[in-house]
C-alpha cells in the first residue's frame, strides 16, 4: 500500500511538466506554479503509508488542483500586494511578442474563468497534461461516457468564448503555448 521515495521520484519526473502546464492555466504565474508542484509531491511523501500506487497520479492531480484553489482564494484576500507576474525583463522575446504572448494568455485567462471549475480542471487536464480518458476517470471518479460527453463540452464552450472574442485560432493551437 506504501509507496517508495523511487516511485514518488519516477511519477516527478513523469508528472512535472503536465502538472506545471494545467496549474500555470490556473494561476498564470511560474513560481506559484512551481511552488504548488513542490508543496503538493511534500503533501504526498508525508501521505507515503496510505497512498495506493495505482492511484499515485490521481492523487498528485487532484492534490494540486486543490492546492490551486487555496492558492487564488488566498490570492484574492491578498490581491492588493501582488507584484505583476509579468514584471519587465523575465522574458527574451521583443516587445512586440511579449505583448502577443500576454494578449493570447489573457484571451484564454477570460475563457477559461468562464468555465465552470470542472470543465476547467477536465480541459486544463486532458489538453496540458495530456491525461487519458481512463486517467481523467480516476481523478474525477466519473464515468468514462461522462468524462467524454463533458470534455467535448466544454472545449465547445472554450472554442466559442474564444472565436466571440476574436481568436481565430484553435484551442488546441493556444493551449499548446505550454509555458
Amino acid at each position: 500500500m506504501a509507496i517508495s521515495e523511487a516511485e514518488l521520484l519516477a511519477a516527478f519526473r513523469r508528472l512535472e511538466r503536465p502538472l506545471y502546464s494545467v496549474l500555470y492555466r490556473w494561476l498564470w504565474h511560474a513560481h506559484d506554479c512551481q511552488d504548488l508542484i513542490q508543496d503538493t509531491f511534500l503533501r504526498v511523501w508525508d501521505q507515503r503509508q496510505s497512498v495506493d500506487a495505482a492511484r499515485l497520479d490521481a492523487l498528485i492531480y487532484a492534490s494540486a488542483l486543490n492546492l490551486a484553489k487555496n492558492k487564488l482564494r488566498w490570492r484574492g484576500l491578498w490581491r492588493w500586494g501582488e507584484v505583476d507576474p509579468e514584471a519587465p525583463g523575465e522574458s527574451s522575446d521583443g516587445p512586440v511578442a511579449q505583448a502577443e504572448r500576454r494578449q493570447r494568455e489573457l484571451s484564454l485567462k477570460r475563457a477559461l474563468d468562464g468555465l465552470d471549475r470542472d470543465s476547467r480542471n477536465l480541459v486544463l487536464l486532458s489538453e496540458c497534461a495530456g491525461l487519458t480518458t481512463e486517467e481523467l476517470v480516476a481523478v474525477f471518479g466519473w464515468p468514462a461516457g461522462t468524462v467524454a460527453s463533458r470534455k467535448h463540452r466544454a472545449l465547445s464552450r472554450l472554442r466559442e468564448t474564444l472565436m466571440a472574442q476574436g481568436i481565430e485560432t484553435t484551442t488546441d493551437a493556444i493551449l499548446e503555448n505550454r509555458s
